[in-house]
C-alpha cells in the first residue's frame, strides 16, 4: 500500500522520509494562521526540490485558518482570496501547471454551512485554479456534497468524522487520512495518508496539455476610425488590469457618441464607442480614459453606442457582431498590457480580466453604475473571447517586492524580514528604513514613502478608502526647476503633498477630475489644502486659491479663485461618472 505523510509543525529531512518508506508528502502551501507558528508552512522551492531529488512525490493542500476562523467561513470571496495566495505560493515552490490544489474542509460541518458557505468558498476557489485543479480535503459526506453540487474533481478524505459509518475508503477519493497523529518521522508528528488512486495529485503526474489543436480565430471585419480628443488623463504609471464594458443609455452612433465625449466639458470619456461594426478610437490606451472615476489610471473602457442597460438578451443579440468585436479588441489589449484575459461575469469576483461597469460599483466599491445590465449574454462574449485566445502554462510570478525594492535605492535597508500578509489575505507588504512595498495581485508593488506614510497609515492603510497603490511617487516640478511636491496614485485617489508642507491631502472622485481637468497643482487652483469636507449634501475641497464643491445631484457647483465664483458643470454628467 502506498502511503503519504503531511505535516506542518517542522521540516522533515527527506531522506528519513524515504527511509520510513513513504512515497512523499502532502505539503501545506499557505502562511501558518495567527498566534501559529508552523516550522513547514508555506514549503519552500529549496526544501521541494530536495524531496524530488531522492524520488519523493509532492501533493499541494492549502489551509490558513481552522475552527472558528476556517478559510471556508468567508464564502465565496474567501475561496478566490485563499486561492490566489495557494497559486502564488505552489508556482513559487516550483508546483507544475495542470495539477490539483487541495482546499481544506477541515471541520464535519451541517448540511446548512455546506451551502451557505463551503460550496460558495469551493466555488470561488475554482474561479482561480479551475475547476478540473480544484481539490478538497473533507469528509466522506462532503465528498458527496461536492460531487451532487459539481464544485470539486479531486478528494483527500479525513477519518475523523465521529460517524464510523462514513469512515470507509469513498469510491470517489483519491487519498484518505487513515491516521492523525500517532506517528513521528525525523521526530515530527506526522498524519498518515492512504494512496487510493493511480493519479492522486501529485506533480510528478503534471503533463502539459501540448499544442494546442485549434487557431485563434480570426480578427471580425470591422471599420476603425481615429477620432481622438482630449478628454484623457495620464495613467501615472499605473498597470491595467481590467477592460471594462458600458452602455451609452442613448440612441447615438458609435461616431456621434465620439463627438460627445471629444468635448473635455462634459466630463465623460471611453477609449472606443462601437455600433454597427463601425470602432471609434476616442482615447489613446496608453492614458486614462474618463470612465470609471479612480479606477481610470488602471482600466481601460469601451462603450456600445445606442445600447441601455435594460436590454433584454435578445436585444444584446441583435448586435452579435458588436460583441465579438468588443471581445476581440479585449484580447488584444490584454496581450499589448499583460493582463488576463478570464471574463469576470456576475456573480463577480475580485481579480484582472474582463468586466462591465457594475463589476467596479460592487467589487472596486466605486461610483454606482449597473451597466451593461442583466442580461447582457455573457456566455457568448466569453466564448467569443476564448476563441480569440490560446492558452499555456502559467509561469511561476516573480517576488514583485524584491523585484521593486532592487529598483527603488531611496528606500534604504530592508527591516521585515520576509513579507508580511495584509488582513485581507491577498497582499503583502514589506518595511524599509524609508517607506514600505505593498503588493497585491492587481495592482503589482509600489513604494510608499514615508513621508506620505503618515497619512496612509491615518487612512486605515490598504483596508481604508485609498486601498492600494497603484503607482509609484512622482516628484513634481515646480515653474522654477525645483522639486515641489510629490503624488502618488492609489486605488481610491491620489494622496499629493507640496514639499512645504508636512501633511499629504487625499483628493478623489469628481472633485479631483474637476482639479484634474483645471491643470493639477499647475492650474489656477493650486496644491490642495485639506481632505474633502462634509457639506450639505455633498462636500467641498479648499485648495490655494480657491475651493470646489460637489453636490450628488445634477446640478451646478463653484469653484472660487481669486474671489471670483466660476460656473462648474458637474462632473457627473454623461456616461460613466457615477460617484
Amino acid at each position: 500500500m502506498t502511503e503519504l505523510i503531511d505535516f506542518s509543525a517542522a521540516l522533515i529531512d527527506p531522506q528519513a522520509i524515504k527511509d520510513a518508506g513513504y512515497a512523499g508528502v502532502i505539503g501545506y502551501f499557505s502562511d501558518s494562521r495567527p498566534g501559529a507558528d508552523f516550522g513547514a508552512k508555506p514549503l519552500t522551492r529549496e526544501y521541494c526540490d530536495r524531496l524530488r531529488a531522492i524520488g519523493l512525490e509532492i501533493v499541494t493542500n492549502y489551509q490558513y485558518g481552522k475552527g472558528a476562523t476556517s478559510d471556508w467561513r468567508g464564502g465565496y470571496d474567501a475561496g478566490v482570496r485563499h486561492a490566489q495566495i495557494a497559486l502564488a505560493y505552489h508556482f513559487a515552490a516550483g508546483g507544475p501547471g495542470f495539477r490539483p490544489l487541495y482546499a481544506s474542509i477541515d471541520s464535519n460541518p451541517s448540511l446548512y454551512e455546506w451551502n451557505s458557505l463551503i460550496a460558495p468558498f469551493l466555488r470561488g476557489w475554482a474561479a482561480v485554479v479551475g475547476l478540473e485543479w480544484t481539490g478538497m480535503y473533507g469528509n466522506a459526506r462532503c465528498i458527496d456534497w461536492a460531487l451532487e453540487d459539481g464544485v470539486a474533481s479531486w478528494f483527500w478524505q479525513h477519518n475523523w468524522s465521529g460517524d464510523p459509518a462514513i469512515n470507509g475508503d469513498h469510491p470517489a477519493a483519491h487519498i484518505h487520512q487513515i491516521r492523525i497523529d500517532r506517528d513521528r518521522v525525523g521526530g515530527v508528528v506526522v498524519d498518515i495518508n492512504k494512496v487510493l488512486a493511480e493519479d492522486y495529485g501529485q506533480w510528478s503526474k503534471a503533463v502539459s496539455p501540448g499544442p494546442q489543436l485549434w487557431a485563434p480565430a480570426p480578427k471580425p471585419d470591422y471599420i476603425e476610425l481615429a477620432q481622438m480628443g482630449y478628454s484623457a488623463s495620464s495613467r501615472q504609471g499605473a498597470r491595467i488590469v481590467n477592460f471594462i464594458l458600458h452602455t451609452q443609455e442613448g440612441n447615438g452612433t458609435a461616431q456621434s457618441l465620439a463627438n460627445y465625449l471629444n468635448n473635455p466639458r462634459n466630463g465623460v470619456s471611453y477609449h472606443y464607442t462601437l455600433r454597427d461594426r463601425i470602432v471609434v478610437d476616442v482615447v489613446d490606451t496608453d492614458l486614462a480614459s474618463w470612465s470609471v472615476l479612480d479606477a481610470n489610471p488602471y482600466t481601460i473602457n469601451l462603450c456600445f453606442a445606442g445600447s441601455r442597460a435594460a436590454w433584454s438578451r435578445a436585444d444584446w443579440l441583435r448586435i452579435r457582431d458588436d460583441i465579438r468585436i468588443a471581445a476581440w479588441l479585449a484580447v488584444q489589449d490584454a496581450r499589448k498590457y499583460g493582463f488576463d484575459t478570464y471574463v469576470i461575469a456576475p456573480p463577480y469576483e475580485l481579480r484582472e480580466g474582463i468586466t462591465d461597469h457594475k463589476y467596479v460599483t460592487e467589487r472596486l466599491g466605486i461610483g454606482t453604475h449597473t451597466d451593461v445590465g442583466p442580461n447582457f449574454p455573457w456566455d457568448v462574449f466569453a466564448e467569443d473571447v476564448r476563441s480569440f485566445t490560446v492558452g499555456g502554462p502559467v509561469e511561476p510570478p516573480p517576488n514583485a517586492i524584491d523585484e521593486r525594492a532592487a529598483v527603488t535605492p531611496w528606500l534604504g535597508d530592508r527591516i521585515t524580514e520576509g513579507e508580511i500578509a495584509t488582513p485581507d489575505g491577498v497582499g503583502r507588504f514589506a518595511q524599509f528604513e524609508h517607506g514600505y512595498i505593498y503588493w497585491h495581485p492587481d495592482t503589482g508593488a509600489h513604494a510608499i514613502p514615508e513621508t506620505l506614510w503618515e497619512k496612509f497609515m491615518a487612512m486605515r492603510w490598504e483596508t481604508g478608502p485609498l486601498g492600494y497603490p497603484v503607482t509609484e511617487r512622482t516628484i513634481l516640478i515646480g515653474p522654477d526647476g525645483l522639486p515641489w511636491g510629490e503624488v502618488q496614485g492609489f486605488q481610491g485617489g491620489a494622496l499629493y503633498r507640496r514639499l512645504s508642507s508636512p501633511t499629504a491631502f487625499w483628493i478623489h472622485g469628481v472633485i479631483r477630475e474637476r482639479w484634474n481637468r483645471s491643470g493639477y497643482e499647475n492650474g489656477p487652483l493650486g496644491w490642495p489644502e485639506s481632505d474633502e469636507i462634509p457639506w450639505d449634501t455633498g462636500a467641498y475641497q479648499d485648495f490655494e486659491h480657491g475651493r470646489i464643491y460637489w453636490t450628488p445631484s445634477q446640478t451646478l457647483g463653484t469653484v472660487t479663485v481669486g474671489g471670483v465664483d466660476i460656473p462648474l458643470r458637474d462632473a457627473q454628467a454623461g456616461e460613466g461618472q457615477g460617484r
